[in-house]
């Protein structure tokens, strides 16, 4: 039997029980939307934690240290020579040190990081109010040579604080000064020292009321006489092959870290957070598939006479078959495709609460329910085949129907 005909009377029979067939679908309908919110949650909740963690690079950098080791020293040679291992793409290094906040009437002890702008967006550091420092290598005056070292730096809010500022805006372009306290263990030398009055130009804010920081360049810090660095961080041209390349640093001498192994945990723990909460929905769903089954059930038995006309006429069992199954094959599919858009506007209206109460507490826009593709499409598949699995045994009674039993009854 043509394929268009037995489509278009599934279809014919849908409509006409309207209220039933829309009552099935929307109890379809309702369960996967419930799936579709709840495991969105809990991939919007696995992205941001991943975010927090890693910057949103986790698979891509390792970071690199020294340890307790008094004998290696992470300076240009040796990052030089890890640069030559061929899996990596590139590699950043940061100076961390104490310093002393100063202001007209009084200070505080404040912590400087240098590093370049590169270094801190694979460390997550954002910028809220303002922007980054420029790099001195990055600066160049009109005739295209460097310029000097204008010692740029970015901010916190906690420094904001001792500064007596409520405005981070208000800041912006000021000079600020410090003392930066230079460890022996930075500058190679046999005794710590201080640079005295170093100023540094704010360029941006960053959200952050821990403590005092001050993040500048790396080349501001050098400058002071610091040769050795306090770690890096290194990137893959593939992330394969970060076992390899890790052996080979620490062959070296030097420790690694490697945030993948942390974000594999989250995984584990994220993915028994979403089976908990799929099988939430998956309870809905089922409600949805026992109310499929009934449906079609009645149907079956409400058309025993139009069945056992078809078979008189010479329509085959796997005809028969196949008019129940594309019944259940669509209310299974419109059942899916509502239940998407239910879900992801549910979703989208939760992201819209969330952003606007963030709003207005002044933190970062955020996406809790995040609607992965292949989620969306797996999840249209899904209810399709809830559907036919649904029409299964309806569809196999149907072609068991006895056409002379039918007529000689009714």
């Amino acid at each position: 039997m043509d394929k268009k005909f037995i489509v278009e009377f599934a279809l014919r029979n849908l409509l006409t029980r309207r209220l039933r067939t829309s009552l099935t679908i929307l109890a379809m309908t309702v369960g996967i939307s419930a799936i579709v919110f709840l495991v969105a949650f809990a991939i919007g909740l696995e992205r941001l934690v991943t975010h927090e963690v890693t910057g949103g690079n986790a698979y891509q950098l390792i970071d690199i240290g020294t340890g307790n080791s008094q004998v290696v020293k992470l300076n240009k040679q040796a990052l030089a020579q890890i640069a030559e291992i061929q899996s990596l793409n590139s590699i950043e290094s940061e100076i961390t040190a104490g310093a002393k906040a100063k202001k007209q009437d009084g200070e505080a002890d404040a912590t400087i990081v240098g590093a370049s702008v590169k270094y801190q967006n694979w460390s997550g550091l954002s910028v809220r109010w303002g922007d980054f420092y420029q790099d001195p290598s990055a600066k160049t005056s009109d005739s295209g040579t460097v310029s000097a070292n204008t010692s740029e730096a970015v901010i916190n809010t906690a420094y904001l604080k001792f500064l007596g500022e409520t405005d981070p805006a208000k800041e912006l372009g000021k000079t600020i000064t410090a003392d930066i306290i230079i460890p022996k263990e930075l500058s190679g030398q046999n005794e710590d020292k201080i640079a005295e009055k170093q100023t540094f130009v704010v360029r941006g804010v960053v959200q952050d009321d821990s403590s005092a920081k001050i993040y500048t360049s790396l080349e501001s810090l050098t400058a002071l006489g610091i040769a050795n660095y306090s770690q890096a961080k290194t990137e893959l041209t593939r992330y394969q092959d970060a076992s390899s390349a890790r052996a080979l640093i620490e062959n070296m001498g030097f420790q690694t870290q490697y945030v993948g192994d942390t974000i594999e945990q989250i995984n584990q723990v994220f993915n028994i957070f979403k089976i908990i909460l799929a099988s939430f929905g998956a309870i809905a769903l089922m409600v949805a598939a026992l109310g499929m089954f009934n449906t079609l059930t009645i149907s079956l038995l409400e058309r025993i006479k139009e069945i056992a006309l078809m078979k008189i006429l010479g329509m085959r069992k796997v005809d028969i078959r196949a008019i129940f199954l594309t019944e259940s094959v669509i209310i299974g599919t419109v059942g899916g495709f509502l239940g998407i858009i239910l879900g992801v506007a549910l979703g989208s209206i939760a992201n819209s609460i969330l952003n606007h109460f963030a709003k207005m507490a002044g933190a970062d826009r955020v996406s809790v329910f995040y609607f992965a593709p292949l989620f969306i499409i797996g999840m249209i598949i899904f209810a399709s085949l809830v559907g036919l699995s649904t029409g299964l045994y309806p569809a196999r009674r149907a072609t068991k129907v006895n056409a002379l039993d039918v007529l000689r009854y009714e």
